[in-house]
């Protein structure tokens, strides 16, 4: 009986402190935790930062190096980073000041403190099961009393979630275009890669469109046409506009003069109309 009230008692406090909704409060300078409900402390203070708790996990500091405890004040992380920010519930963003006012150069780590990114970055966020990378490039204009005037470019690449490279950190751009599909920017022109990182693509495109009914607008230069999502060519890149396919027909433009295809890229109607006149057209013949 006094064995099993001696246990009880000592996994009680354990069990209170998990559940407790903590929250750092300042005292002499410094910081700790205090239960948010009852307003007693769990954590006295100590640290000359403390950020809320999230995932269970807090980033504290003492003379500008930052590392985590939980909420028993177990050090997770050693107080020896200048920057150290939860990513999610499973990793940190880790790193270095940067040069500039403000700026870090960041990595990616687990809560085990296992090296996933090295920090060589300006900024990591995580999107659709990747890592998008970014490194400033920098061009100092001019210095002003003893100020930098700089413009800031980036550039970008991606990693997957075990931290190997899909597409190296030197493109202009990258936007998702799908789950599956990844627009990437070289300068003004754009490249097509699928999410493991294949290009399907070379870098003549200037913009693709959404792909709708299996196909994507496609332009290079000043002539369009239309890509499968493998990025082969569907209907060759020949009219001077295109919209996209509706119902199994596209309108098309040559000569400032409007006509439709269909999905064989066959012209149906020929390109001789007034956009208008050939929207009354269609409307009669196909009912769209």
């Amino acid at each position: 009986m006094k064995l099993t009230l001696y246990i009880t008692l000592l996994i009680l406090p354990f069990q209170q402190c998990i559940g407790q909704d903590l929250v750092p409060f300042r005292d002499n300078g410094l910081w700790g935790y205090k239960d948010q409900q009852q307003g007693l402390i769990s954590i006295l203070p100590q640290y000359d930062y403390a950020s809320t708790f999230l995932y269970d996990i807090a980033i504290v500091g003492r003379n500008d190096k930052k590392g985590a405890i939980n909420k028993q004040n177990v050090l997770l992380v050693p107080i020896e980073h200048e920057f150290l920010q939860l990513l999610d519930s499973s990793e940190f963003l880790y790193g270095r000041k940067a040069e500039y006012f403000g700026e870090y150069i960041v990595g990616v780590m687990t809560f085990d403190q296992e090296i996933k990114i090295p920090a060589e970055y300006n900024g990591i966020r995580k999107i659709k099961n990747t890592y998008l990378l970014t490194k400033n490039i920098d061009s100092i204009i001019s210095y002003t009393n003893g100020e930098v005037i700089r413009s800031v470019s980036y550039l970008q690449g991606l990693n997957d979630l075990d931290g190997n490279v899909l597409i190296p950190c030197e493109y202009s751009n990258i936007t998702w275009k799908n789950d599956t599909l990844i627009v990437v920017s070289r300068g003004k022109n754009q490249g097509l890669f699928n999410n493991k990182g294949k290009q399907l693509t070379g870098f003549e495109y200037v913009v693709f469109g959404d792909f709708i009914e299996g196909v994507a607008k496609a332009r290079i230069n000043n002539k369009f046409g239309f890509i499968y999502p493998t990025g082969e060519v569907a209907i060759p890149i020949q009219f001077e506009y295109c919209d996209n396919f509706r119902n199994g027909y596209a309108y098309i433009m040559q000569g400032n003069k409007w006509g439709l295809i269909n999905k064989k890229g066959e012209i149906v109607i020929e390109t001789k109309f007034e956009f208008e006149d050939l929207q009354i057209i269609v409307e009669k013949k196909y009912g769209r």
